[in-house]
C-alpha cells in the first residue's frame, strides 16, 4: 500500500507558472494557459509596486464567460476546476490608473484532472488514500506559495535600500 501511495503522490502533474509583470498605467495585459476539461487551477497574486496597489483581474474560459472577477484589490487567490477543454485567459487591468504602472507577481497553478484519473480508479482508493493524495497536492500548493512569499519579501527589501 506504500508503494501505491508513493506512486500515487509522485505522478499528480502540476504545471506551474509564476511571472512578475508590470503593467501599464491604463493598461491591461493578459495570459493564456491551455487547460483541460475538469483539471484544478488554483492561482494567486499580488501588486507590489505602483501607487495604491490595486489591480482588477479577471479570468475567462474558452468561450469567453467570466470565471473569477476581483477589483481594486491589491492581492488575492483564486480556484476553480475547468469547465472545458481550451484556451483560459487571465487579465490584469491597470485602467483606473492614469499615472502609474503597477508590479505583479502572480502564480497559476494547473494540476491534477477531477475528471479522469488514469493512475487509479475512485473505487480503488480508500478513504485514506485520497485524504493523502490531497494532502500531496495542497502541500505543493503551499510549497510554490512559500517560494512566491520569499521573492516577494525579497522585492521589498531590495526596493527599502
Amino acid at each position: 500500500m506504500t508503494t501505491i501511495l508513493l506512486a500515487l503522490l509522485a505522478a499528480i502533474p502540476l504545471a506551474t507558472q509564476g511571472f512578475i509583470v508590470e503593467i501599464s498605467a491604463g493598461g491591461e495585459e493578459c495570459f493564456t494557459e491551455t487547460i483541460s476539461r475538469g483539471e484544478k487551477v488554483i492561482g494567486s497574486y499580488s501588486v507590489s509596486s505602483g501607487g495604491t496597489l490595486e489591480i482588477d483581474l479577471r479570468v475567462y474560459d474558452s468561450s469567453g464567460k467570466t470565471l473569477y472577477e476581483n477589483l481594486g484589490y491589491s492581492d488575492d487567490s483564486y480556484a476553480f476546476v475547468a469547465n472545458q477543454d481550451g484556451l483560459y485567459k487571465f487579465c490584469f487591468s491597470n485602467l483606473k490608473s492614469t499615472l502609474t504602472a503597477k508590479t505583479v507577481s502572480f502564480n497559476i497553478f494547473v494540476g491534477t484532472s477531477l475528471v479522469d484519473h488514469e493512475i487509479a480508479k475512485k473505487e480503488h482508493l480508500d478513504p485514506l488514500e485520497n485524504s493523502i493524495l490531497l494532502l500531496g497536492e495542497s502541500l505543493q500548493f503551499v510549497v510554490h506559495e512559500q517560494q512566491y512569499l520569499i521573492t516577494r519579501e525579497r522585492m521589498s527589501r531590495e526596493s527599502t535600500f
